[in-house]
């Protein structure tokens, strides 16, 4: 799609990817902060639009998301579009998932923020499950394996740990999928139901393909055959999702592959910083 671009990134290019995602985790916190007992998941998604535009997003990939309690476990025949914020409160101990997909001067970035609200945090054991995932994708990408095997590598590793695997049950079931940067600054506004209609469009449109036997085609990492070929360049947002006994956690962050290296675009945001 003329305009979109989705691998190729100048270095500079890079740095202001990274730069919008630390400015995205930055308002995560702010709303994390912010939290007050008796608060719908509704209240604190908008509260996480409100800090995303103060900071600067002029649009979205997808809409600010907030998950409270056992839905951050997503219980059950979890469906994909449950995770959208409804009206469940906020209570203390009740673990919490913020999440949004902005988008800054056409730079789209996927971030997401995991806690408990009051004392304690984060269970050791999703943590540790989390920081496996992270390196094991990395570690996969570099030895050539295929998306579809890395994501079975990970899951097969969150099973061996008796967790929930959540990802499964995203949009996608992704592992995760790829981001792009909108080149024409008069389309950066340009608003559809709320979200960014081409970058929307295209991956759509690429999901489509790849389905038909075309994986180096797909914007999604996950399991299936629709993944079954090693990483194209691009920046890719990973996010695994774990849960255990009713609480769930995850992290979203930007994996960079480009001319034969893979790395992740920062090593100083909320998830490593925790562990």
């Amino acid at each position: 799609m003329f305009g979109l671009q989705w691998q190729g990134f100048a270095p500079a290019d890079l740095q202001r990817f990274a730069h919008w995602q630390r400015e995205a985790f930055a308002a995560l916190e702010s709303v994390a902060a912010t939290l007050r007992e008796g608060e719908t998941e509704r209240a604190v998604a908008r509260r996480i639009r409100h800090a995303m535009k103060t900071a600067g997003a002029q649009n979205w990939f997808h809409v600010p998301v907030a998950l409270f309690g056992e839905r951050t476990a997503y219980p059950g025949d979890f469906g994909a579009f449950e995770a959208l914020p409804t009206e469940r409160v906020l209570r203390p101990g009740d673990a919490v998932i913020l999440d949004a997909a902005p988008i800054f001067e056409g730079f789209t970035v996927d971030t997401s923020l995991s806690l408990r609200f009051g004392p304690g945090g984060v269970p050791a054991a999703l943590d540790a499950a989390l920081a496996e995932a992270r390196a094991s994708v990395l570690e996969g990408v570099r030895s050539g394996l295929t998306m579809r095997q890395i994501a079975r590598d990970v899951d097969a590793r969150i099973a061996g740990r008796g967790l929930r695997n959540c990802h499964r049950l995203h949009i996608g079931k992704v592992l995760g999928h790829r981001v792009t940067k909108e080149t024409r600054a008069l389309l950066r506004r340009r608003s559809v139901w709320g979200l960014a209609p081409r970058q929307v469009g295209w991956f759509l449109l690429r999901s489509a393909r790849s389905a038909r036997g075309k994986p180096e085609l797909s914007p999604n990492w996950n399991h299936t055959r629709q993944s079954d070929c090693p990483a194209p360049d691009g920046l890719w947002a990973i996010e695994p999702h774990v849960a255990l006994d009713g609480f769930g956690a995850k992290f979203e962050e930007l994996l960079v592959v480009q001319d034969g290296q893979a790395y992740y675009l920062d090593d100083a945001l909320p998830h490593r910083r925790r562990w």
